[in-house]
């Protein structure tokens, strides 16, 4: 932890020798790898997430959230010609639910006695 402090402190150097401009970088490189796995190993990103970003902590990347998260709670973001927009009521979606569809039956036929006698007017 010592060791991490004194890097810190190395980084924060701002004196007007430019013979350290490498090694300063190098430093903030390493530090700003250490932070990111440090991150990424706790289920977070890599970077920090922006507004109207979430953080996938499956890949570890920032993913941008519909409408850039503007929409209510009872809107929903539709994508239109004019772009994004929130629009009222919930988003149409497909439900991947796991109901079983109800069997379908043909219905049964009636058997030839059951038929309505033709009126003669109706005979050729």
């Amino acid at each position: 932890m010592r060791w991490l402090l004194l890097l810190s402190l190395a980084a924060c150097h701002t004196g007007s020798s430019t013979s350290m401009a490498g090694a300063q970088a190098a430093t903030n490189l390493a530090l700003g790898l250490g932070a990111s796995a440090i991150s990424r190993s706790m289920g977070g990103c890599y970077a920090v997430c922006q507004q109207g970003e979430t953080c996938n902590e499956k890949n570890g990347l920032c993913e941008a959230l519909p409408c850039r998260g503007k929409c209510r709670a009872d809107e929903s973001c539709e994508e239109g010609f004019f772009g994004l927009k929130c629009i009222p009521g919930p988003a149409l979606s497909i439900s991947t639910s796991t109901a079983v569809p109800a069997k379908a039956t043909d219905p049964e036929t009636p058997p030839a006695k059951d038929k309505p006698q033709v009126p003669d007017a109706a005979k050729p």
